[in-house]
């Protein structure tokens, strides 16, 4: 017999994949109905090679409107599925399954735990291919991928190694001279030093005087001599400009040290972004671009200072497109040290500890420095969104790379548009954008405390925009958005 937790989640994901008409990040249906699903080996390697793993519902049909159609033998599809965790595949898989009965047959949830990196990429034993979870499907990895994945099972530790054939003449005169000024204000035992001294405790050159990677792409003349491909790619990829011959329109390659990208690149999406009339706190009417200036700089900036230093990765560049969407930037490199569900909620790890440390005292022409402190860009980001009524911006981590998506304001429905004074109805709805949470998850999110986060609430539940999953009064319950069919 099943438990009231039990039918409780089970209603909670169909509703989820309902409401999106897809298989997520997070699950992926298998109907089942006539026996075990082959392709199911693929997600289980790429939920085992995914940040937070993932979970395959058994029993539930995508093709209609994910409804119960129930597996072909519930106890034959649960051995089935633990030998091929403990056979087929290049590590063993730990998952946790439960056994669900419902009025239309038995439902298997199979939760597939992420891999130990050590582990990593897990691969199919019989093809010898890995997968990784992007979005609502499982994606081969390249040998590249593979082998990126093998050398990041150690601590990374790339921006400290030396650039050979580098020395001093490859630095900027003028950002080391700022950047020296502005290590001796912060430090009176740097304040001591000669300039040469500073650059050498400091991690921006090494004892052989060859300069650092961390020192060549934030104080470099032009990194790209040494690295080609540290820049970002950047072009307008909107459906009024896309056709059979036009990919994208206004492409882009930024390059430079790290504070003249960011400086570029910011202006450049602030020129390709529409102003939009927006009601602010107090009755007031602001012009606000649909990327606004503080949210675009930080995801710029995050991209530069933490995408992947592994000379393998360093093949490839950072991409930021503009579409309907809205702003997509992608790296290389998935988050470090956290997860997604920690991210802003928490103190932030740096891939790039060393690029990470020189960047608070680097500043652009705007003079302003490119980062304050670790882990304080996301909390920026959602402090603007809030005040101007945007929706929260969306994360994908995929291990190997990681993608941030600032929601363009005029194509978002239900979730953006004019900041609701009274309640603070649109800040929630935002915050729920991307999966069910509950009443101290979206406070924490958002900043709104929990009063103002039931009120809230409540107003949605009755605009008939949100719904509460499970019973009223059961603690910890979640709410989940209901978007617009």
């Amino acid at each position: 017999m099943n438990s009231e937790k039990q039918e409780n989640r089970l209603k909670e994901i169909i509703q989820i994949l309902q409401a999106e008409h897809s298989d997520n990040r997070q699950y992926e249906a298998k109907a089942a109905a006539k026996g075990f699903s082959e392709t199911a080996v693929k997600t289980i390697s790429a939920f085992a090679n995914t940040p937070g793993g993932g979970t395959l519902v058994f029993g539930v049909d995508e093709n209609q409107n994910f409804t119960v159609v129930g597996v072909y033998d519930s106890k034959q599809c649960q051995q089935t599925l633990a030998a091929y965790a403990k056979n087929e595949f290049s590590s063993r898989i730990t998952f946790k399954s439960e056994l669900i009965m419902h009025e239309n047959g038995s439902v298997i949830l199979a939760d597939v735990l992420e891999s130990d990196k050590s582990l990593k990429p897990v691969k199919v034993g019989k093809t010898g291919k890995a997968y990784i979870r992007m979005y609502d499907s499982d994606f081969e990895l390249s040998s590249l991928e593979e082998q990126i994945f093998i050398s990041n099972r150690g601590i990374a530790r790339f921006d400290e190694d030396i650039v050979p054939e580098s020395s001093v003449m490859d630095l900027n005169q003028e950002l080391c001279k700022s950047y020296i000024a502005e290590r001796k204000n912060f430090s009176t035992v740097l304040n001591e030093m000669t300039d040469d001294e500073v650059l050498l405790r400091s991690g921006v050159i090494s004892g052989t005087g060859e300069v650092t990677v961390a020192g060549i792409l934030t104080l470099g003349i032009y990194p790209q001599q040494f690295f080609p491909n540290y820049s970002i790619q950047a072009s307008v990829k909107k459906s009024s400009v896309v056709s059979d011959d036009v990919r994208a329109t206004n492409v882009r390659v930024f390059d430079g040290p790290i504070p003249v990208i960011l400086e570029d690149v910011t202006k450049w999406v602030l020129d390709n972004s529409n102003e939009l009339t927006k009601d602010i706190s107090g009755g007031m009417v602001a012009k606000v671009k649909e990327y606004p200036p503080v949210s675009t700089r930080e995801l710029i900036a995050n991209a530069l200072i933490h995408r992947d230093l592994n000379p393998l990765s360093m093949t490839q560049n950072i991409s930021l497109t503009i579409e309907d969407k809205g702003l997509v930037i992608s790296n290389p490199g998935g988050l470090y040290g956290i997860s997604l569900s920690e991210l802003g909620n928490t103190a932030s790890v740096a891939r790039n500890a060393r690029l990470a440390e020189i960047c608070q005292f680097v500043s652009t022409k705007g003079e302003a420095n490119i980062i304050e402190k670790l882990g304080s860009g996301i909390p920026k980001i959602y402090a603007e969104c809030k005040k101007y009524g945007f929706a929260l911006p969306k994360f994908f981590d995929g291990g190997i790379y990681f993608t941030a998506i600032l929601q363009n304001p005029t194509m978002t429905k239900g979730n953006v548009g004019y900041v609701n004074k009274a309640n603070n109805t649109d800040i929630v709805l935002a915050a729920l954008f991307d999966a069910p949470l509950s009443r101290i998850e979206i406070a924490n999110k958002t900043g709104l405390t929990l009063s103002q986060v039931r009120y809230s609430l409540g107003k949605l539940i009755e605009q008939n925009e949100v719904r509460l999953l499970g019973k009223r009064g059961d603690r910890g319950n979640k709410y989940i958005r209901l978007r617009d069919e």
